[in-house]
Formats: structure tokens, C-alpha cells, sequence
């Protein structure tokens, strides 16, 4: 199946740095490291724009715009991956979680705990120990985002 996308304009880059308050990387600022995972055989590409949204808000905020317009979305985290899930390959807009890393609680009755996509493994490993929980799950990454 194959979809056609829509470019981003300079109007839709104004309508996503309203609705993600400003956190945007355009042009030559976009780091070269969001153009690619860790397995770089899947390819290289820059996303046209990079939203470093703070809460759930902005995050849907934008998506909506790159719906609306016909725009592709790629999320991305801390880009340890070896699946080329993070690559932009119709450019568009990629949404980086890196600035969503706030752990927001815990429910230690039910041993739950809410955080936010862009939690290193290893900053959650350290912070359940402080409440006498251990985070389980070790894919060996320490430094991937959840």
C-alpha cells in the first residue's frame, strides 16, 4: 500500500510552532542524529521539521495539523534502535519524546508507575529503587527511552 504525502509549507510549520509552543528544530539546526537509528543500513533521511513537544497537549496538537494537511509523522526517542523505525523516510515531521522525561508517579500498591514516553531506561531503573521497586525489564539498552 502507498500513500501520497502533502510537503510542509512555511504555513504549516507556523500552524506546528504555535501548537508545540516553540519547540521546534528546522533547516540546518536539525541534528544530524535525527536522520537515522543505530542500525543505519535502513537509511538515512531528515525529517523536514523536529517537534521536541513537552506534554500529551502539544503532542496532539501537532499530530492533528500533519493529519489534517496530509503530513507523515515519525515518533522517535532516544534513536537506539536497530529497526529503522526512527528514519523518516517521507521526511515530514518527526516527533522526538527525548523532552517528555518526567517520571510522574508512582502506585506502589498496584506496582504501577506513570511516566512519560521519553524516561531513559536506566533514569526509571535508578528512581524505582528509591521507592524499594526494581524496573524489570533490561532489553540492555540503558540509555533507550521507554
Amino acid at each position: 500500500m502507498s500513500y501520497t504525502y502533502n510537503p510542509v509549507t512555511p504555513e504549516i510549520i507556523e500552524q506546528i510552532k504555535e501548537a508545540a509552543n516553540g519547540h521546534v528544530i528546522l533547516g540546518d539546526d536539525i541534528n544530524e542524529d535525527f536522520a537515522h537509528d543505530e542500525m543505519r543500513i535502513y537509511g538515512q533521511e531528515y525529517p523536514d521539521v523536529v517537534v521536541e513537544p513537552r506534554t500529551t497537549e502539544e503532542v496532539a496538537a501537532v499530530v492533528k495539523i500533519c493529519n489534517d494537511n496530509k503530513i507523515p509523522v515519525t515518533p522517535s526517542g532516544a534513536r537506539t534502535a536497530l529497526t529503522g523505525a526512527p528514519v523518516s523516510v517521507k521526511k515530514g515531521v518527526m516527533i522526538s519524546t527525548l523532552k517528555m522525561n518526567k517520571i510522574l508517579g508512582y502506585d506502589e500498591e498496584n506496582l504501577v508507575v506513570r511516566i512519560q514516553p521519553g524516561v531513559l531506561l536506566n533514569d526509571l531503573a535508578e528512581d524505582a529503587l528509591k521507592h524499594g521497586l526494581m524496573y524489570p525489564p533490561d532489553p540492555g539498552e540503558k540509555f533507550a527511552t521507554v
